[in-house]
């Protein structure tokens, strides 16, 4: 045997013993951690951070429409103390709109240095063909489940047709008509 053969047998050797002690668990650790070379074929994708009102990773929007969303938003903020962000996303992984919706939803919540301010966030997960919109508890009385289905009715017809900007700005718009009608309570819910 040459000198490049031996090398070679060692270094599998290596990556061998390598492998299985990746495979092995460590004594009081609790699951065995397996080494792959391929990766989950759902991951979840680390959440986005909801910065300012529109987060159009999907790209689903233009910039026209994502900048007039972005002013209406900001209005309703100043008007009625209501935070209300869209986040659009390819999609969750292995995680329900719900629970993305929400981990985005309370990483906002804690971002925040205003106190007394309502909140909705909603989500769009494009690949998926799932969304999922968050509201803070003292909505829930005037926004109920109901009214929120009722509501995205002209949302989802677009979506159905691929027209997902014009979509969500229906239902953004829909949403702000009906906080506009209702005397909201007070708090952060």
């Amino acid at each position: 045997m040459n000198n490049a053969a031996i090398l070679k047998m060692i270094a599998t050797g290596l990556i061998t013993v390598a492998l299985v002690s990746c495979n092995r668990s460590t004594p009081g650790a609790g699951s065995t951690q397996q080494a792959s070379a391929i990766p989950p074929s759902v991951a979840t994708p680390t959440p986005l951070a909801a910065i300012g009102y529109v987060t159009d990773d999907a790209k689903v929007m233009d910039e026209s429409l994502r900048k007039q969303l972005e002013t209406t938003l900001t209005r309703l903020k100043e008007r009625k103390k209501i935070d209300f962000s869209v986040v659009t996303v390819r999609t969750t992984g292995d995680k329900s709109a719900r629970d993305y919706s929400l981990a985005l939803a309370r990483e906002r919540k804690n971002n925040s240095i205003e106190q007394n301010v309502s909140g909705l966030l909603l989500l769009v997960a494009v690949d998926d063909r799932n969304w999922h919109i968050q509201i803070t508890r003292n909505l829930e009385v005037s926004l109920t489940n109901e009214l929120l289905t009722e509501l995205s009715a002209p949302m989802t017809d677009s979506f159905r047709q691929n027209r997902y900007g014009d979509g969500i700005f229906k239902y953004v718009n829909a949403l702000i008509a009906k906080l506009e009608q209702i005397d909201l309570p007070e708090g952060n819910g």
